[in-house]
């Protein structure tokens, strides 16, 4: 499930009169849902959900853990190019699944017109992803890596 997926349901169920989804795919369980205030009626709801969009969190569950839900991020492409997962060719990957890195920390590299651009996290986490394969194509905006939140 990427998160591409999960930004349309998203899109869907603020879009949409329904005041819960749950879905489940490949292991991984999403539940949506709208709050509403107790003490609003069907009319009041029919009348809000016409009005426009409510905000939606997205959950992450594991099926099989009673522990919080997970918040996820996302490392994005900066630009279009090939994906190295090591800054030199015969090292190790500067980030593997599940590595803990820091806000700044190198994870990869992107070649674009014979230069070598250094992608960094924005933010701590541990490595939950890792979305393309040493010397794969990506576009601008593609996903390289998912991070799980320290909180």
């Amino acid at each position: 499930m990427d998160l591409d997926f999960v930004q349309k349901l998203i899109e869907f169920v603020s879009r949409s009169p329904i005041a819960e989804l749950e879905i489940e795919r490949n292991g991984v369980r999403i539940r949506m849902s709208r709050q509403m205030a107790p003490a609003q009626s069907a009319s009041q709801a029919q009348s809000a959900s016409q009005s426009g969009p409510a905000a939606v969190p997205a959950v992450f569950t594991n099926p099989a853990s009673t522990s919080p839900p997970i918040a996820r991020y996302s490392i994005r492409a900066p630009l279009t190019g090939v994906f190295y997962r090591s800054g030199t060719e015969g090292e190790p990957p500067l980030a593997s699944v599940g590595d803990m890195v820091v806000e700044g920390q190198k994870v990869g590299v992107l070649e674009a017109m014979k230069t070598f651009n250094v992608v960094e996290s924005d933010r701590a986490g541990r490595i939950v992803q890792i979305a393309f394969d040493d010397h794969a194509a990506v576009q601008s905006g593609d996903v390289l890596f998912v991070l799980e939140d320290l909180g």
